[in-house]
């Protein structure tokens, strides 16, 4: 199954309700399904590529693990074009208690120091 942008309202419908009832158990979807969308067990979201701004990540990968016995994980490809939101990512993953990858943490100790020496700190 997939979702984005180009499907009209009843297609998405179509296939979210497929989605729900468990007729087909993979969707692939671009950012129109990060928001507004409420499918309970959902156990993994993969990332092709990192969104433009931190916010939509955790809006994407929110739709793994809603309840407190839920359990989710989520893969996201984050390469070096993504640079600039590493700080960002592992503030984000810090606050929410995830373990960070050790690489990702020192492109963004590197990224700080990018910036500071940018603006003369």
């Amino acid at each position: 199954l997939c979702i984005h942008g180009d499907k009209q309202q009843s297609q998405r419908d179509y296939t979210m309700n497929e989605f729900r009832r468990r007729q087909k158990i993979i969707l692939i979807a671009t950012d129109v399904a990060a928001r507004g969308l409420d499918v309970q067990d959902i156990h993994f979201v993969v990332n092709i590529d990192f969104p433009n701004q931190t916010e939509d990540y955790v809006h994407r990968i929110g739709r793994t693990g809603r309840n407190q016995e839920a359990f989710g994980t989520s893969y996201t490809f984050f390469t070096s074009e993504n640079a600039k939101q590493a700080p960002s990512l592992v503030r984000v993953l810090q606050e929410a208690g995830q373990n960070v990858n050790q690489d990702l943490m020192q492109l963004a100790e590197e990224q700080h120091s990018i910036t500071n020496s940018k603006h003369g700190k």
